[in-house]
């Protein structure tokens, strides 16, 4: 057991006076049992006496599921462990956490995208899936197969305007124009549910005037999304449309639906963006409002298509289903983090996908897209507000009111200031008072060297599905953005982030923990007048190889050696005073880098009452480490 008392001094910086404080963090860390360690911490349940249970996942059968759980008192001592075994099914109802539905999965699906005249076509695809007790997800090989024409029951065609795979349900959500006798109709866009047979249900037509594009079409974002992904839990969908390049209406006036995954359009209305280059990051849901924000380009006369290009990919695939199939990945590859099964994991909410073959995907990603827009020059952070199915309001903040507003820590020289391009937001939440915040990071282009794309490709063995645009990255600012319940900038707190020599413990790996962009978010006071800013930083970065022999027809041995980096995550924190505007200095959690502990991927945080508990583990798995902070401290 070890208590840390870490100071903040006294300090006055720019005429603002920082009280000294006192923070007092409980560390307890414990070993797990073997069969723990071979499966995954799949959840943190409070008490209401303010105890909580660790849950871990072991490795079960296709009917019932072993579980072990792990009982602490608030102040992180062991009170008890317990084994149990339950039926699948009725487990799942319990427990959000689990994602096992059979050691192996085989399904015929099929994905819906655009070819490049803009119609839309379907093709088929077969998923294997295999489950990856240590990472708690499943690994995915997708074989891409034919291609045919996605039309109707009278024949008719469409264009694309959008799709959203459930793949709870074996489905996929499209939006597109009838297309018949080489003419499209714009006066009308259909809501069309695809199943995985092939078979198309016209679930509804809406009246629409003009050719309108997609701007924005994601699942909703919700407080469970950190630890849930949306193929466990769907979320609504969220479609904003554009009018396109040549239409009459008003270059700036959205169209906003909000679909259920069962197909049902729960909201349709029109609203008017601050400026038609609204380029929407994501859309969150809290007690019922969604927040759509983002940023924008303001130039008059413009459409969203010619101040941003094409912003929606026009394929129901995520990013990692069409980079794979471009890529060509092996069996034999593996994606990066924790290793096994079929050669991959299931990593910080995303997708593995480390076997594509057959049929190249032609169109762009999100991923490819979002690079894209990037490098766009913006003029306004945008927020706005949808509720009862109208907007309540709309608020552009200037780029220059954001570094007006900007503050530093006293242990920075002065505050960051941002340009308004090369960014990735992290982070967006909703305070007890209304107000909300904005996370994001900027980056600069590695040059070359240590971390580059063009060092990963020459370093002989090293593969990984993630050898892209993330190692060209070098992250180093940090913002938060304090705004009013209106939307319009209180505060910009910023921290300048160095990374670059911090490559881990265990290897000389070709990236450098700047390479990863940080996650950050706010733990609130009681009284409401600050907050804890914590931040999820690499601290380093682990190396796993791994040696495969395959006998060729001819009777010789094909040899592979495959090497994989892991980022392992813990947390630097510190305090920003919303009401005196200020933030301090940042520190480290605990012993965490001495002891080597990082956090868990999912699961890795809770708080009861007046504590915030982190959750770590060993690189191996075979102890965790439990962090008290006291956020009124």
């Amino acid at each position: 057991m070890n208590y840390k008392n870490l100071f903040v001094a006294a300090f006055v910086t720019a005429g603002v006076a920082m009280h000294a404080q006192g923070m007092n963090v409980l560390e307890k860390d414990y070993e797990i049992s073997r069969k723990a360690k071979k499966g995954y911490l799949g959840g943190v349940e409070a008490k209401a006496d303010g105890n909580f249970d660790m849950i871990y996942f072991l490795p079960s059968s296709k009917k019932m599921v072993k579980i072990e759980t792990y009982s602490f008192d608030k102040d992180a001592n062991l009170t008890g462990s317990k084994e149990d075994e339950w039926e699948i099914e009725k487990a799942r109802k319990r427990y959000k956490g689990l994602t096992y539905k059979g050691d192996l999965l085989v399904n015929n699906a099929i994905s819906v995208s655009s070819n490049l005249m803009g119609k839309l076509v379907y093709k088929n695809r077969k998923v294997t899936a295999k489950y990856n007790w240590l990472a708690g997800g499943y690994v995915r090989k997708v074989k891409m197969l034919d291609k045919q024409k996605l039309t109707n029951d009278n024949g008719d065609e469409y264009l694309f305007g959008g799709a959203y795979e459930v793949e709870r349900d074996s489905a996929i959500l499209v939006m597109g124009y009838p297309y018949s006798r080489e003419k499209a109709d714009f006066s009308k866009i259909e809501l069309l549910k695809v199943q995985n047979d092939g078979s198309i249900r016209k679930i509804q037509s809406l009246a629409t005037g003009s050719q309108l594009r997609p701007v924005f079409s994601k699942p909703l974002l919700d407080d469970d999304s950190r630890n849930i992904e949306n193929d466990d839990l769907p979320r609504d969908w969220i479609l904003v449309m554009a009018p396109a390049r040549g239409t009459n209406l008003p270059p700036n006036e959205m169209t906003y639906f909000r679909i259920t995954p069962e197909g049902t359009i729960r909201e349709n209305f029109k609203f008017t963006a601050p400026t038609a280059g609204y380029r929407i990051i994501n859309a969150y849901e809290k007690n019922g409002n969604v927040l759509l924000y983002g940023l924008g380009i303001k130039k008059d006369g413009k459409t969203a298509e010619e101040l941003l290009g094409m912003s929606v990919s026009p394929s129901s695939m995520d990013s990692e289903e069409i980079e794979q199939t471009k890529s060509g990945t092996s069996a034999t590859e593996k994606v990066l983090g924790k290793l096994g099964g079929l050669g991959g994991l299931v990593s910080a909410g995303k997708k593995a996908v480390n076997l594509a073959t057959g049929k190249e995907e032609m169109m762009p990603s999100q991923d490819d897209l979002e690079n894209a827009m990037d490098e766009k020059k913006y003029t306004d952070f945008i927020v706005c507000k949808v509720s009862g199915g109208r907007l309540v309001f709309a608020n552009a903040t200037p780029i220059e009111e954001l570094n007006q507003k900007a503050v530093a820590g006293p242990d920075m020289k002065k505050a960051l200031s941002f340009d308004g391009k090369k960014f990735k937001t992290n982070n967006f939440q909703i305070l007890n008072d209304g107000s909300m915040v904005l996370s994001f990071q900027d980056f600069k282009k590695n040059s070359g060297g240590v971390g580059g794309n063009k060092m990963l490709n020459t370093l002989a063995g090293i593969r990984t599905s993630s050898s892209g645009p993330k190692y060209e990255r070098i992250y180093q600012g940090l913002y938060m953005l304090h705004l009013n319940p209106d939307g319009s900038l209180k505060k910009n707190y910023t921290v300048l982030l160095d990374q670059k020599n911090k490559k881990g413990f265990f290897n000389n790996s070709p990236m450098t923990a700047d390479n990863f962009p940080a996650t950050s978010y706010v733990i609130e006071s009681k009284d409401g007048k600050s907050v804890n800013w914590v931040m999820e930083m690499v601290k380093a970065i682990d190396k796993d190889t791994d040696f495969s022999s395959f006998m060729n027809f001819d009777g010789s041995t094909t040899n592979t050696t495959t090497t994989s980096y892991s980022p392992f995550y813990s947390i630097e924190y510190g305090k920003l005073n919303l009401a005196e505007g200020s933030s301090s200095a940042f520190r480290t959690l605990g012993d965490l880098e001495k002891k080597k502990y990082y956090l868990y991927e999912k699961y890795n945080r809770m708080q009861i009452g007046d504590y915030t508990y982190f959750f770590s583990e060993t690189p191996n798995g075979d102890r965790l480490l439990i962090s008290r902070l006291d956020v009124n401290q």
